[in-house]
């Protein structure tokens, strides 16, 4: 008679372990996540583009355009190519997803009205509470939160993580006024960043100028620099298509609220180095929006929408973007007479690549905290898949707190080590930890999962009545989950 019990590692049963981990690991390995590297397409200037690559490493990056301006000349160069169904290499007139740096633009056309119009940037924005200023949004020290509140701009975050989606979607102006309206304020008078704040602002702006925010960066920035290839939505073809560090493709972002803070624009390697001469000349409509005006730390100060780090080099202002899938850095050195502009296709950031080229130390960028919770989060998912199949598949008898063995059971401990995996692969930090550990947790999941299916027809069809409910709910709750994986991807 057979043992229900025990395990009974037979010869049989460890073969038939051994292959479901080969062939597991063979599927896991051809769809094992691949973070992106750098490839050896290279456009635009050759010197350039080696000093990119040399500044940049080849880690996280799928491709890169670049500019940089010394002295009045601009020299451009891309590596990598631009990804999506038919990669081609990038070059300095590829269109990227610039994320917050049109935060510059939007302090420019506040500076600007300040110049040309007469308006006062401390003074009130009509119809906001508590006399929050112009001057106070563009410098981030409103007291607005960072992004509106609410469980449906929480729901829309969590979604984005999971899908590399759109967490902006559907945000329009009045949504975003509505926010601001809601929002209670926190820290007043103190830098604290907010995309809220700006998006407020520049709605604000085009109200006053009676005209659409897209129409009123046209005119005031984008004509008077000659930046025709700067949208205000995706363009249909020959743009860049953004990742993920883990390799995976992330949806543009796009809200027309939030257009102001950067949401939905998209720029040019080339673009942008006008954006950086101008501004190295004072040239540039509303160029007093980089004057530094009010200090965040002992190395930075902010302006209108412009930081200004101190370095050991000296001082470079610069402003940075990142979304699901692109980061951005524009930045000049007065002093040393040089611009810089870095785009990228993936969301690992690229403003020590800025500095360098820039001729400024810059350590590679260390974790944030929600980096260190992603790569804990890759870590324990695939564990806890392999944890889950092998804690029955070597249970010997029942216990109180391990009952006996049932079909149901198994169903149930398999489904969630899917899922466990199948979460890892989609939301893990698979730029920072080795696509080996997710091919080796699934042979090692599908080497229990084995062993304890060989013993299927020995087992009872389900629990006792009173665990049968409880199992059932927990494999209602699984297949709820695997639904929502499968819409995310």
């Amino acid at each position: 008679m057979v043992n229900r019990n025990g395990p009974a590692f037979t010869p049989g049963r460890l073969l038939a372990a051994a292959v479901a981990a080969g062939l597991a690991a063979l599927i896991a390995f051809a769809v094992a996540p691949t973070p992106p590297r750098l490839g050896t397409a290279t456009t635009g200037d050759r010197a350039l583009a080696e000093a990119v690559r040399e500044a940049a490493g080849s880690d996280g990056y799928r491709a890169l355009s670049v500019a940089l301006v010394e002295n009045g000349v601009i020299r451009t160069a891309g590596v990598g190519d631009t990804g999506g169904p038919v990669p081609r290499p990038v070059d300095a007139s590829t269109p990227f997803e610039i994320g917050s740096v049109p935060k510059v633009f939007t302090g420019m056309i506040l500076a600007d009205m300040a110049a040309r119009d007469g308006l006062d940037p401390r003074s009130p924005v009509p119809g906001l509470k508590d006399s929050i200023t112009y001057e106070e949004l563009t410098s981030h020290r409103s007291g607005l939160p960072r992004l509106p509140g609410g469980l449906g701009m929480l729901a829309r975050a969590i979604a984005a993580n999971y899908s590399h989606g759109n967490p902006y979607g559907g945000q329009d102006v009045s949504d975003v006024r509505e926010a601001a309206g809601s929002a209670g304020l926190s820290g007043r008078g103190e830098v604290s960043y907010s995309n809220l704040g700006v998006a407020v602002l520049g709605n604000a702006l085009a109200e006053r100028a009676g005209l659409p925010y897209p129409e009123l960066l046209k005119r005031r920035v984008l004509e008077p620099l000659g930046m025709k290839a700067t949208t205000t939505s995706p363009p249909a073809t020959g743009r860049a298509h953004g990742y993920t560090e883990a390799g995976h493709e992330a949806d543009p972002w796009v809200g027309t609220g939030f257009l102001p803070a950067g949401i939905g624009v998209w720029s040019t390697s080339a673009d942008l180095a006008r954006l950086a001469d101008a501004m190295l000349k004072g040239s540039a409509p509303g160029a007093d929006a980089a004057t530094p005006r009010f200090t965040e730390d002992r190395t930075r100060r902010v302006g209108y929408g412009w930081f200004t780090t101190t370095t050991k080099k000296g001082q470079v202002t610069w402003h940075n973007g990142g979304t699901g899938g692109f980061s951005a850095y524009v930045g000049f050195d007065r002093d040393g007479k040089r611009g810089v502009v870095v785009l990228g296709n993936t969301d690992k950031g690229v403003d020590h690549v800025g500095l360098r080229l820039l001729g400024h130390d810059a350590p590679e960028p260390s974790p944030s905290p929600q980096a260190l919770i992603a790569i804990a989060i890759t870590l324990l998912l695939p564990l806890g898949a392999a944890l889950t199949v092998w804690e029955p598949a070597t249970r010997r008898k029942p216990t109180r707190n391990r009952p006996q063995l049932d079909r149901l059971g198994v169903v149930n401990t398999t489904t969630t080590a899917v899922l466990l995996l199948w979460a890892a692969w989609l939301i893990g930090a698979w730029g920072a930890l080795p696509s080996a550990l997710f091919v080796l947790a699934t042979a090692a999941t599908s080497a229990g999962t084995a062993l304890t299916l060989t013993r299927w027809r020995d087992l009872p069809t389900a629990r006792q009545p009173g665990r049968r409910l409880p199992a059932l709910f927990g494999l209602l709750v699984n297949l709820a989950i695997g639904i929502g994986l499968l819409l995310a991807t």
